[in-house]
């Protein structure tokens, strides 16, 4: 028990509320660029997405996958500046091993929501990453498909402060 306590002790956390729009600026950029990226069956293909071409938000992208038939998630990518602000390295890593027990659980029903629905979402709130003071932040869902047809969600955490 003592070790499972050290263990979520390292985990990030938050409280968050899902927002029908966003209002931070480089939420407003990759949403603006995932819509201008829609095929004409209102599918977003992952071959078509450049991250560079939104290079003013690469520190605050994410990209995620399912994992385990969609009971857990996988960080793909995770921008410099949001591991640095969570203190924590979750590119390659899952939502159960970045995250405590019900951020984890939460996080992984919402982005299935997200991939089942194939519309965008949006959540704001306060995160809490490791070693760090609570942030407000805003976060962006943007489902897409690869190639060969698995799902993929490209997203921005940014804090409302910036």
């Amino acid at each position: 028990m003592l070790r499972e306590s050290a263990q979520k002790a390292k985990a990030v956390d938050y409280d968050v509320v899902e927002v029908d729009a966003p209002v931070h600026p480089m939420n407003r950029v990759l949403l603006a660029y995932w819509q201008s990226k829609m095929s004409p069956d209102g599918i977003v293909r992952r071959g078509a997405i450049d991250p560079f071409d939104v290079r003013q938000t690469l520190g605050g992208i994410f990209i995620v996958e399912p994992v385990d038939e969609g009971r857990d998630l996988l960080y793909r990518l995770v921008g410099s500046a949001n591991e640095l602000r969570l203190g924590l390295k979750c590119t390659g890593r899952r939502f159960t091993e970045c995250y405590g027990t019900r951020m984890a659980a939460d996080q992984i029903v919402f982005h299935n929501r997200v991939f089942a629905a194939g519309k965008p979402a949006f959540l704001r709130g306060r995160l809490m990453g490791l070693d760090v003071e609570h942030a407000d932040f805003e976060a962006c869902y943007l489902p897409m498909k690869t190639d060969d047809g698995r799902n993929q969600i490209m997203g921005g955490l940014f804090d409302m402060a910036e």
